[in-house]
């Protein structure tokens, strides 16, 4: 590959801000302005992203965030200290469970027999009187439950919904004991409990392993579980080998969930908008660096598609498209929010530092389960500082734009370089040359000089603006 092809060109800007469809509110007040990429290295990309840039296919934008409806903050996860919450460990247990059951887990309580046997266990230990106690009360709770389901009405609903609540309740309860019974009957306190890691969730076959299909489920599962990634190429031939089977996926997901016409997500805007990327591959330490798709496989079919770019100090989270037959056949999957966690959990074996994971709209409250990716990051937008999602949240609720400029930072701003815009690099007539040169000549462009703002100084002398139209082909001085 040629030098001029692995340096990042930019076909046109699009800076006119002009109001569009939102996809969140529904309004047309959505504005944002833009560049067309021809190549991008993963580095200039990482910069981007840290100015509040983020892709969409070959597309580069950057919301205007003051101006916008619904403005949408860069949000990032600071991988290597997440920990999933209650609610993401259950998301995590429902989907492992009905892979192995083949159907949503039901606890009926502690078998009699088992129940018995860890009694007489514990009738040898005399620190364990109270638990005894405590299992007894459970069992007599049950009973409760029962007799008073037979005095109630059949056609009471509401009735049945407290019952099962407090059966709930009581079989959680059995379960805690039954861990105190393994454990001998030590009872830890919640500042005692080791927190709960992606480690001990899901299994840890998710490294790095290009074309590789891993499997995910135990041989006496129900479903075969497999992941695999793939790049995002075109001219890729294991890429090509399941392209038309993830295209299905895509318009299934697309129709059904976003009630799009067929037209309007058919295969050349799939390809152009998921599988055409600008980001040119590199490989540094056995990691590659590009835009991959990380596929989901159960029993030999795609169920579901992570679009991810990793790229030196991130992985980055493009787009997500599953198959919403396979999802909706078991109870609250949320495929959203565990396949979120598997991309965290690749990040980690990474080693890479950060999860971008997109843009954070407060304004839509669907947008908001990205905040619960903790501990997380808001980018500011004037800043380009880092800021805790957890301390930005009330000002985001007092207003929907914020510069978090009175909040702490958690990391480094983007260094503000001079502002030297004669510096910037441009490709006039297929002639690499410089805007200070190029004004030499008696030009003056103020698009040029609104790119350069919104772009930065170091950017703006790594990035090739192309003017005047695209080359016939590339040329060893660009």
């Amino acid at each position: 590959m040629s030098s001029a092809q692995l340096q990042s060109s930019i076909h046109f800007l699009d800076l006119s801000c002009s109001p569009t469809q939102c996809g969140y509110c529904g309004g047309r007040g959505s504005l944002s302005q833009g560049m067309w990429v021809e190549r991008l290295t993963v580095r200039d990309y990482q910069d981007l992203l840290d100015r509040g840039w983020r892709r969409s296919g070959r597309y580069v934008y950057k919301p205007c965030m003051s101006l916008t409806c619904c403005p949408q903050y860069t949000i990032r996860c600071r991988a290597g200290k997440y920990q999933p919450t209650k609610s993401q460990r259950k998301v995590v247990k429902r989907v492992h469970n009905f892979i192995k059951h083949g159907q949503k887990s039901r606890d009926d309580g502690l078998d009699t027999a088992k129940c018995t046997a860890s009694e007489a266990a514990l009738k040898n230990d005399v620190g364990s009187k109270k638990i005894l106690e405590s299992i007894q009360e459970t069992k007599i709770a049950i009973e409760e439950c029962k007799d008073i389901s037979d005095k109630s009405s059949a056609g009471s609903t509401q009735f049945k919904r407290v019952e099962g609540l407090k059966k709930a309740r009581i079989l959680r309860r059995e379960r805690y004991l039954e861990k105190l019974i393994k454990s001998g009957g030590e009872v830890k306190s919640k500042a005692e409990k080791q927190p709960k890691t992606i480690a001990t969730l899901i299994p840890r076959q998710n490294s790095f392993a290009l074309n590789q299909k891993r499997l995910q489920s135990d041989t006496n599962s129900t479903h075969k579980f497999e992941m695999q990634l793939v790049k995002a190429d075109l001219a890729d031939k294991q890429f090509m080998m399941s392209f038309h089977e993830s295209f299905r996926v895509y318009q299934r997901y697309q129709t059904s969930i976003h009630q799009d016409k067929p037209q309007d997500c058919d295969i050349q805007t799939f390809a152009g908008f998921l599988c055409d990327s600008p980001l040119i591959y590199e490989m540094k330490d056995n990691k590659g660096f590009g835009a991959f798709h990380q596929q989901y496989l159960v029993d030999g079919a795609i169920v579901a598609v992570g679009v991810v770019d990793i790229l030196p100090h991130s992985l980055s989270s493009v787009y997500l498209y599953y198959d919403p037959v396979w999802w909706g056949k078991g109870p609250n999957l949320s495929p959203g929010t565990y396949t979120a966690i598997r991309e965290v959990q690749l990040t980690q074996q990474l080693d890479l530092p950060f999860y971008y994971m997109g843009f954070y709209i407060h304004s839509c409250p669907k947008m908001r389960y990205k905040g619960r990716f903790l501990p997380s990051d808001l980018l500011s937008p004037t800043l380009l500082s880092w800021h805790n999602i957890e301390h930005c949240l009330p000002q985001m609720e007092a207003a929907k734009y914020s510069t978090f400029a009175d909040i702490p930072v958690t990391g480094p701003a983007v260094a503000l370089s001079s502002m030297e815009v004669g510096r910037v690099r441009l490709c006039v007539r297929d002639r690499l040359t410089s805007y200070e040169e190029w004004k030499g000549e008696g030009v003056h462009s103020e698009e040029v000089e609104q790119y350069h703002a919104l772009v930065g100084q170091n950017l703006v002398e790594s990035l090739v603006l192309r003017w005047g139209g695209r080359a016939e082909s590339d040329d060893e001085s660009v």
